[in-house]
């Protein structure tokens, strides 16, 4: 073909590359971290007696068109198909089948939403309007927290049947969580609700009680009546991880020293061991757990009491270690060769065991790469005592990788201390300055439960258990109440509060079934207790 030919076939191309490609905006200026904002819809909402076969959205950015696919949602369900078109900044949804009569539609379009740079738009957008006279003004309302955490679930989808309901149907609503976790269903008719969190993986619209959680609210279901509003509360959704952890592979690094790698982050208990034997069963050596990798938390290091020879086969197995969620790892044995090659490892300072200061009689416990095996990290110890130096610290101990520091009868009050510890990789020390907690620094919580539900004549109290853990997610105190109860020696640090009422005395929180319904136990995050030095922080909880 010719060339001169060629030139109109090339702006056809170009110019149908130029309408179907998400347009970007101008680059250069400050970064935009802004999602986009729906400046206006037609019809707007509140509209009655709609006639239009379109419903349009103005963006005030350029929008990133494939971030709409799954993001437009139409209820109730009536089968409605559509298309969409975008011309610019404009996107339009176009129905190809007659909406019903005198109905209340609802279009959403999600949170997940984003602009050409991937800012999100966050918290859905919804318009509705009617093709009747009158548009429903009924709404049901709540919100979803992390049970972990506390913090609103984001993005979270609740469902939403209206009668007569029939769970093996696609739910009639959805509604999204923002991303202070709540959420609201507006323009709802007067009726039987009855509304759910589910994981709807497959994204069939039906909850699959075999494969996808679910979470009940506080109400099975609810009348609303015209116009009215209902408040559903809040739930609290546990990610349950009940997989226990496996061993995937043991490597050698030298006739001593093992990794083993595991398919899930793995964290070490104080009872965590590793039993080597032979081919037979027959008991070879112990293994001691060194350290989680750092930068591969599903791996850790290990030492043997005894050389692993290269010219024999071992077998490994483990207990005591679990993945986060404390499920232990499936105890069963592991076949691996031995090595010839000499343990070099370099000792060095992994880290130290406490972060979040000491308590008078608490000992310093800095952990090693490897075990420890010579006197210098005790003769090259210095022990700073406020303007005093120890070179000679006392009660010095070691735990296999463990160089254990202990107070001298206890910390003394008010005065600082430093340790000057050996780095033998680089052959200096390394200076720590913990934060010992004096007596007097010390603060309480007193924990007053006030059950509203209680009856009250009963002479029985409700029990309430509680976990109380610090800011590096620190297990401090666990236990049970029946109105108030005080925690006592507490440092002065900011702490995190569950507490849940035992309605049926097993001493396990009860999330709650959908179907059949059964409630979810009373369960209440409180964020961010303070506890102030000589002081009582009082915390009031109302279920």
């Amino acid at each position: 073909m010719h060339p001169k030919n060629l030139f109109p076939l090339f702006l056809i191309v170009a110019f149908a590359l130029i309408y179907c490609a998400t347009p970007v905006g101008p680059t250069g200026g400050p970064r935009d971290e802004k999602g986009p904002v729906i400046l206006y819809t037609e019809p707007e909402t509140g509209t009655t007696n709609f006639e239009n076969d379109e419903v349009l959205f103005y963006f005030d950015e350029f929008v990133n068109r494939n971030s709409i696919n799954n993001n437009i949602t139409i209820e109730p369900d009536f089968g409605a198909t559509y298309s969409t078109d975008w011309k610019r900044k404009r996107l339009a949804i176009k129905f190809e089948d007659p909406l019903p009569d005198s109905t209340t539609i609802i279009v959403t379009l999600g949170g997940q939403i984003s602009d050409t740079k991937g800012n999100r738009i966050g918290t859905p957008t919804v318009i509705a309007f009617s093709t009747g006279d009158e548009i429903d003004r009924g709404i049901i309302k709540g919100r979803i927290r992390n049970a972990d955490t506390g913090a609103g679930e984001t993005t979270r989808k609740v469902a939403l049947y209206r009668s007569p309901i029939d769970l093996k149907a696609p739910y009639n609503y959805t509604a999204e969580t923002d991303t202070g976790g709540y959420f609201k269903f507006s323009y709802l008719r007067e009726g039987t609700y009855k509304a759910f969190y589910f994981d709807d993986r497959n994204r069939n619209k039906i909850w699959d009680p075999e494969n996808e959680t679910a979470s009940p609210f506080e109400i099975d279901q609810l009348e609303l009546a015209k116009g009215d509003s209902v408040e559903l509360g809040t739930i609290y959704i546990a990610f349950e991880d009940s997989l226990a952890p496996k061993l995937q592979g043991v490597g050698l690094f030298s006739e001593q020293r093992l990794r083993l790698r595991f398919n899930d982050d793995v964290v070490l208990s104080d009872s965590a061991s590793i039993t080597i034997t032979d081919t037979t069963g027959v008991f070879y050596s112990e293994a001691n757990p060194l350290y989680v990798q750092k930068d591969e938390k599903n791996a850790i290091f290990a030492q043997s009491d005894s050389l692993l020879t290269a010219s024999r086969t071992f077998e490994l197995s483990v207990s005591g270690i679990t993945d986060k969620a404390g499920n232990e790892v499936i105890s069963r044995t592991f076949r691996f060769t031995g090595s010839d090659q000499p343990d070099t490892t370099a000792q060095r300072i992994i880290g130290v065991e406490t972060n979040s200061g000491l308590f008078p009689t608490q000992p310093y416990v800095i952990k090693y790469a490897a075990n420890i095996n010579s006197r210098t990290l005790f003769d090259s110890l210095v022990v700073v005592e406020g303007d005093v130096s120890f070179d000679d610290w006392p009660n010095l101990a070691f735990d296999h990788n463990r160089l254990i520091i202990p107070p001298q009868e206890q910390w003394i009050d008010g005065v600082n201390y430093q340790f000057l510890v050996w780095n033998p990789v680089t052959q200096r020390r390394a200076l720590y300055t913990p934060e010992i907690w004096d007596n007097t620094e010390l603060g309480e919580i007193e924990i007053a439960v006030m059950d509203t539900s209680a009856v009250a004549d009963s002479t029985t109290l409700p029990v309430f258990h509680y976990k109380l853990e610090n800011i590096q997610n620190e297990l401090v105190y666990e236990g049970t109440l029946t109105d108030v109860t005080t925690i006592t020696d507490l440092p002065p640090l900011s702490y995190l509060l569950r507490i849940f009422k035992d309605e049926n005395g097993d001493g396990i929180w009860n999330k709650g079934t959908v179907s059949p319904y059964t409630a979810p136990e009373p369960f209440i995050i409180r964020k961010s207790v303070k506890v102030q030095t000589g002081f009582t922080s009082q915390v009031t909880i109302e279920f």
